[in-house]
């Protein structure tokens, strides 16, 4: 693994000079407090240098359920460390993005003793940086990265790959394109058709089918046939309203298998703990959501919506 971690920093270090290089000279926008928007250098480059960006971020993303099964492995590596691991994975990430990646921990507002309610953790990454800077970012994860997986021995990383390809996380064919949408599912409640259509059109704005679990045809069980599309699907949504404990599963399974969920949640709606440490929208309606929604999947795809698609 340090072999890949060390090709993944020589390409990182290179890709940002590029970048410096090439926005030396230019001017960027900011609001009232000085911070930039996600995109703002990201759209500032050449689209060899996105490409080299997104095929620098996809090793990373193939490397990452092995770094993390072997740290879970590994007894003097505490749960702190897993998680700060995990942090680094995602800053270093988001860093090649030219933007930050920021997290908090739940914490208790109170006032005098008094408590008046409890932010919730979460995690951000809506600010974009000059290169520059996102290469101190990068080189910082990649150090914390190293640090940890120099701790590892052989043996246990034979026994994470073992892992890895029996649950699933490494022989898996992902389907380019497609998308798994996790929902509340009732025919007494029409308007969560409507929800459904909303989603199901965002992803076709980006040129990506999607399908929820009674649009699938199968001919064994339903549930091995989720499992499979957690698996092979690229992108998988969730929407958290109505607090489902099978979509709670379906999510928590995606996470085993170290894969990005995108999460939403009808405002009002509270969060179970267990997903309470990950960044969880509200949408006031849908007119909201599907904004919300075509912002996010053009941050995560890199493309520009399509217009005019029926």
């Amino acid at each position: 693994m340090l072999k890949e971690l060390d090709s993944i920093h020589k390409q990182g270090v290179a890709f940002f000079k590029k970048a410096s290089d090439l926005l030396q000279d230019t001017s960027w926008r900011t609001d009232k407090w000085g911070v930039c928007d996600r995109d703002e250098f990201w759209n500032m480059l050449d689209s060899n240098l996105q490409k080299k960006s997104q095929s620098i971020i996809t090793n990373i993303v193939k490397i990452a359920p092995l770094i993390s099964e072997s740290a879970r492995l590994t007894s003097y590596l505490s749960q702190s460390d897993q998680i700060d691991l995990g942090h680094a994975i995602k800053g270093m990430r988001s860093s090649l993005r030219l933007c930050q990646y920021r997290f908090w921990e739940q914490e208790v507002l109170h006032d005098e003793g008094h408590v008046l309610g409890v932010r919730p953790a979460g995690q951000t990454d809506d600010e974009g940086i000059r290169p520059d800077k996102a290469m101190k970012i990068f080189e910082d994860c990649h150090r914390r990265i190293t640090s940890i997986v120099e701790l590892v021995n052989p043996v246990t990383i034979e026994i994470a790959e073992k892992n890895i390809t029996i649950t699933g996380q490494k022989t898996a064919t992902i389907q380019a394109d497609s998308a798994f949408i996790m929902m509340w599912m009732d025919q007494g409640r029409p308007e969560l058709e409507d929800v459904y259509a909303t989603i199901k059109r965002c992803f076709k704005n980006f040129g990506i089918s999607a399908e929820r679990a009674d649009d699938i045809e199968h001919t064994g069980k339903i549930t091995e046939e989720i499992v499979n599309k957690i698996r092979s699907s690229e992108f998988l949504y969730a929407d958290l309203t109505g607090a489902r404990p099978n979509v709670y599963y379906e999510v928590g399974f995606a996470h085993a298998l170290s894969k990005k969920v995108i999460l939403y949640r009808k405002s009002g709606e509270s969060l179970h703990f267990d997903l309470a440490g990950y960044n969880c929208p509200e949408y006031k309606n849908l007119v909201d959501l599907e904004k919300k929604l075509n912002i996010k999947l053009e941050n995560m795809t890199g493309r520009k919506m399509k217009k005019n698609i029926m």
